[in-house]
């Protein structure tokens, strides 16, 4: 009888540590595979643009998650007010991945001003809402007490094309009109009063000597924290109002790994961010939306009753320019200037003014040269500069009218930075016609005008044309292309009045006048 062998205890061993080698060979590989697959070597930069109101909290989330291995992305957050952001876009200049404006208005804006790619509408990582900042002596205790027809505390307001705190107030005090017997002149009636001085900042309402505000609920909570500030009462709207709603989007230059890391940090935001140490409130995705139309509407008749407006003025500095005007002793070029600073006073303070001049070859091949950057009525007043410029003008007159490629340019140029709640115009002076023999046609211009036209963003030509030189025909085509109009003088000595009649008809919009 043959015994079975029996296995001794170091060959035992030996078999289970080969088996063990063997799978640790094996399972090695498969994790040394796995552990090749996932690491990160380059992780993609998520560069956020954010509102100075909520970039705190992004930031905070973003230090947390540092550069993550497993998703491979790091975050760094901007702040940076959405108008900045929102001109960068509309420039086409470089884009950060996303885009956290404070309101869903800024999008509108921008897409409407020219940056076509930058998303409709965004999700919201956050929310403040929209409150009356109230003095604590008023007894008044709701919005239509406070603000509505009839109310007799002293309100003041922000820019609403600016501030969307107190665009939603106008669009409270429009609801208050409808129900009453003339709504027309109820909404005009409530708007006077705070649109007769209205500050170009929102943070200025804190300072200015009001009975009661519109502002977020985070920067009033701020205020009210800020050692020795007057405390202010927040009153909540009675009817939803769109709230500052910080809409996260993703811009369309961003890469396949920035998209990725960006949707995966939004994900974040929503779970983690902790936002009441900000003054902030979790979002709120059945918030009060917009209504496109009405904000629109709205904001057409606020540029109506303030007359602010963003001009474009083109200022002929050719040579013609220095001829002595007869009875006058001076030269067409003074005349102008002159004409040129007393319309200053036809536009309100927050009213935005650029100015050019053309000849021929001014700067290179071009024949215009910018003078006076965009800044309001009040900042160009305040500094002297602009006046200075302007007056320097008189003594630089020289060369022929190239006015066909310039007022393309302006145009392109004042397009491209069209502003939503403003009555945008380019405003083109001349004592002559186009005399640029390597310019583009009269017929090329018409033609490329009229494909830049936009019934939803008009943007008038006033052509002021002065002195027996000017092609009437010439300018009237010119102007009637893009909906504007012509005003011209056969003497010189008039421009002055001639001037004034051209603003103060293309500046006038209903209800404050009826339409030409």
């Amino acid at each position: 009888m043959v015994r079975p062998r029996r296995v001794t205890a170091p060959v035992a061993g030996l078999s289970v540590l080969l088996v063990l080698s063997i799978a640790a060979w094996i399972g090695g590989d498969v994790v040394l595979d796995r552990l090749n697959a996932t690491r990160c070597t380059d992780p993609a930069t998520v560069l956020v643009t954010a509102a100075p109101a909520v970039a705190p909290a992004l930031s905070e989330v973003a230090d947390e998650l540092g550069a993550s291995e497993d998703d491979c992305y790091r975050v760094e957050v901007k702040a940076e007010p959405a108008r900045e952001t929102m001109t960068r876009l509309v420039a086409g200049e470089a884009s950060p991945s996303v885009w956290v404006p404070e309101s869903t208005t800024w999008l509108r804006q921008a897409r409407d001003s020219g940056a076509w790619r930058v998303p409709e509408a965004g999700t919201s990582v956050a929310l403040s809402p929209v409150v009356l900042a109230v003095k604590e002596s008023l007894k008044a205790k709701n919005w239509r007490e406070l603000i509505g027809p009839g109310a007799t505390a002293v309100a003041g307001i922000a820019d609403p094309a600016k501030d969307p705190a107190s665009l939603s107030a106008l669009l409270a005090l429009r609801g208050f009109a409808s129900a009453e017997k003339d709504p027309a002149a109820a909404t005009v009636a409530a708007i006077r009063p705070v649109s007769g001085d209205y500050s170009e900042r929102a943070e200025d309402l804190f300072a200015r000597p009001l009975d009661v505000f519109p502002t977020s609920e985070q920067a009033l909570e701020r205020h009210n924290s800020t050692p020795g500030a007057t405390r202010l009462t927040a009153v909540a709207a009675e009817n939803p109002l769109p709230p500052l709603d910080f809409p996260y989007v993703v811009l369309p230059d961003a890469n396949e790994a920035q998209r990725a890391g960006a949707e995966k940090f939004l994900a974040r935001l929503r779970s983690a961010a902790d936002l009441g140490r900000f003054g902030l409130r979790a979002p709120d995705d059945q918030a009060a939306g917009l209504d496109q139309g009405f904000v629109d509407e709205t904001l057409r008749l606020w540029s109506g009753l303030t007359l602010t407006a963003r001009v474009l003025g083109v200022l002929d500095v050719s040579g013609s320019m220095n001829q002595i005007v007869p009875r006058t002793g001076t030269t067409r070029m003074t005349l102008a200037v002159g004409a040129a600073e007393r319309g200053l006073g036809m536009f309100k303070p927050g009213t935005q003014i650029g100015l050019w001049k053309f000849s021929t070859r001014l700067d290179g091949d071009k024949d215009y040269k910018e003078i006076i950057p965009f800044a309001s009525v009040k900042e160009h007043l305040a500094s002297g500069q602009a006046v200075a410029a302007v007056r320097a003008t008189r003594a630089t007159a020289n060369g022929a009218t190239g006015l066909y490629d310039t007022t393309l340019a302006a145009y392109r140029e004042a397009r491209k930075n069209w502003e939503l709640g403003r009555i945008n115009i380019v405003a083109i002076m001349t004592d002559g016609r186009n005399e640029d023999p390597d310019s583009i046609g009269q017929r090329e211009l018409l033609d490329e005008l009229a494909k830049l036209q936009d019934k939803r963003r008009p943007l008038p030509v006033i052509a002021i044309g002065m002195g027996p030189d000017v092609d009437v025909g010439e300018l009237r085509a010119i102007a009637e292309a893009t909906g504007g109009g012509a005003f011209t003088t056969v003497d010189p000595a008039g421009i002055s009045d001639i001037f004034a009649q051209a603003l103060s008809t293309m500046l006038c919009q209903p209800p404050a006048c009826r339409p030409r």
